[in-house]
């Protein structure tokens, strides 16, 4: 039954390439990405290997944690991981829970990241090429390090999908993990910072190894460390690194047995928000008609729907990256255009709205809502959420930076970066549909679908609205190089004249589009997989 399973998935895959043959060129890509930063690992491994046995033990300690690590985390941002293998749709399947665990392991195992964990745990082997001792332990417990990631990450899926605190508790924690993932860079630099500063500039060396001990006995490197404590005459050590990830993988297979069978008897249900008699929230309050339907519509979508919320997270986070790019100078005028950054990311969001809607797309159509009403509503829910965000950014970093003089320029630039957006993403948005999560299910989650022309058609809007808007930014950088108050306020008018009239022309282009391709889109939709 396990290799039956097997076969079906990689029948669905070979099947879905031979569909979409862009798909098919994106997984050839990757595919040969994947070997060449295997091979140039294998190949930096070699020559970690004739540094000595401490920075080779250091070096695996390190990789083996971070990969292990980053299978804890894949669950939180694609639950399901595999939606071929879904435990639900196997529930009707003649499977015991065990055996179901089998499948789903293997087919951890046979997936892209799993191979290309494989590949990697094979070339941790050259590694030891000057130690035949830690080369042995390692051909036994690179396969157990590498069990335990697909364990790992398939117990946290089975209990992030089988949560019982309710669906705003799940996205409360993707939320948090989300963050979390976004400022790594600043957080492990900052603690760097403070091992740094704690063991003296001469000591560094000896702090990062002491953290790395430590995390040698941890499930994340157990089995990664035990060859190097082999090879170094420790065998009592290594004994006892081995045990602890054999009991890592006894214990998560437990785990996973709970959660997998508690959640097969009483799935979880997708039930909405319930909602007083008489509320209808946003449509009460703004204008009737196509353009205020559509815009009450998607503005009800940008306060309350997750996969639109973890947009608007990355508006704190901007201006800390920037700020830890800058190196924590908070006098660098570089930090005061974060609220530009922020207008790039937000403006492109709405690039393909209308996966958002789902199935609930025909209703839309239904009702004859025109295009020009459509494009205008959604666009203008977008700027309702992102118009005082943006300019709430420009103030704040501002103040901390001090640049007042360049206000003017800063926020035009900003505000034009934001318009323009929009106003290719309407256009955009007539046209393209991505596989999204349901609404429910996990904001995170990777739905199968992607295809490279879509990767192609993400990039080439992103790409147009920064090109239309460069009048501004070029106006805002001349400002900040010369201080030229002159330039400032003309990057402030250029801006909105140019972001209003490209937001204008986004609607009309995007209006007339959107009444030829309403029903092929709706068509898309219904066939797209998790709408």
């Amino acid at each position: 039954m396990v290799a039956t399973l097997l076969r079906i998935r990689f029948r669905v895959l070979g099947n879905t390439l031979s569909r979409q043959p862009w798909q098919l060129v994106g997984f050839i890509f990757g595919a040969l990405w994947a070997v060449g930063a295997v091979a140039l690992i294998a190949i930096g491994l070699f020559f970690v290997g004739t540094l000595g046995l401490e920075v080779t033990r250091l070096v695996l300690i390190a990789g083996g944690s971070l990969l292990t690590l980053g299978w804890v985390l894949a669950p939180v941002f694609a639950a399901g991981i595999d939606t071929t293998l879904d435990p639900s749709r196997l529930a009707t399947f003649p499977l015991t829970t065990t055996r179901m665990m089998v499948a789903l392991t293997a087919a951890g195992a046979t997936g892209i990241p799993g191979l290309a964990t494989i590949l990697g745990g094979l070339a941790s082997l050259v590694a030891w090429w000057r130690w035949p001792i830690a080369l042995a332990a390692a051909v036994i417990c690179v396969p157990l390090g590498i069990l335990i990631c697909v364990v790992v990450s398939r117990t946290f899926a089975s209990i992030a999908a089988g949560m019982t605190g309710g669906r705003r508790i799940r996205e409360i924690v993707w939320m948090l993990a989300f963050i979390v993932l976004i400022l790594a860079g600043p957080i492990i630099a900052g603690i760097g910072s403070l091992l740094s500063a704690a063991s003296g500039p001469s000591n560094d060396m000896t702090a990062l190894s002491g953290v790395l001990e430590a995390v040698s006995w941890t499930p994340l490197a157990a089995a990664w460390s035990a060859p190097a404590d082999l090879a170094s005459g420790a065998p009592l050590i290594a004994g006892a690194k081995l045990l602890i990830a054999l009991a890592t993988v006894a214990l998560l297979w437990f785990i996973w047995h709970r959660s997998l069978s508690a959640s097969l008897v009483a799935p979880p249900a997708r039930g909405g928000r319930k909602v007083a008699a008489g509320k209808i929230g946003w449509f009460g309050r703004l204008p009737t008609g196509g353009t205020g339907a559509s815009w009450a519509r998607s503005l009800t979508y940008w306060i309350h729907d997750p996969r639109y919320l973890r947009q608007l997270i990355t508006v704190p986070l901007v201006p800390v990256l920037v700020v830890f790019w800058a190196r924590g100078d908070a006098t660098n005028t570089f930090i005061a255009f974060s609220a530009t950054f922020v207008a790039f990311v937000l403006g492109i969001v709405p690039y393909a709205d209308v996966s958002y809607d789902g199935t609930a797309f025909g209703t839309i159509v239904a009702t004859g809502v025109r295009g020009r009403q459509d494009r205008l509503g959604r666009m203008l829910a977008a700027a309702t959420v992102g118009l005082p965000l943006v300019i709430l950014t420009a103030v704040i970093t501002i103040a901390i930076t001090g640049d007042w003089h360049l206000a003017p320029a800063i926020i035009g630039s900003a505000i034009g970066m934001l318009l323009t957006a929009y106003g290719v993403c309407a256009v955009s948005s007539a046209y393209l549909l991505v596989p999204v999560p349901a609404a429910g299910d996990n904001p995170f989650k990777r739905v199968p679908g992607a295809t490279f022309s879509i990767f192609l058609g993400f990039l080439a809007v992103w790409v147009l609205a920064a090109v239309l808007a460069a009048p501004e930014i070029i106006l805002a950088i001349m400002a900040a190089v010369t201080g030229d108050v002159l330039f400032s306020w003309l990057a402030l008018v250029v801006g909105v004249v140019l972001g209003v009239v490209f937001f204008v022309l986004g609607v009309g282009i995007g209006g007339r589009i959107f009444d030829r391709t309403a029903p092929s889109l709706l068509q898309r939709v219904r066939a797209t997989t998790g709408s």
